[in-house]
């Protein structure tokens, strides 16, 4: 994955970073996880009620709900910055995780 920065680190200006190929990444995974959970839902459908795919169902749609965060933190110009304290989310931990809210820190403290 490629992603342009600029002579400044992205850590310390996440407007200088291209989010394209980010915004590709995260469409791709949420075409994925929304099929994923087509498979799921018609699992369900067909059997009894199972309790492990009803919960793969779930973790699938917030996974979604996720993403289309992301895309949107992406078109208002806030993504690459963490939502709860506002410091750059290193670009190794967005390749990691596109779709991550906050930087490890604050992840870390929210448990």
């Amino acid at each position: 994955m490629s992603v342009t920065i600029s002579s400044q680190a992205a850590t310390t200006d996440s407007a200088a970073v291209t989010w394209d190929s980010f915004r590709v990444l995260l469409e791709d995974q949420r075409a994925d996880c929304l099929r994923q959970r087509e498979m799921a839902l018609a699992e369900t459908a067909t059997s009894m009620p199972d309790a492990v795919a009803m919960s793969r169902v779930a973790t699938l749609l917030r996974t979604v709900e996720e993403i289309d965060a992301a895309l949107d933190r992406i078109d208002t110009g806030t993504y690459g910055r963490c939502v709860h304290c506002g410091s750059a989310i290193p670009v190794e931990r967005l390749e990691f995780r596109p779709f991550a809210a906050g930087c490890v820190s604050c992840q870390q403290h929210e448990r």
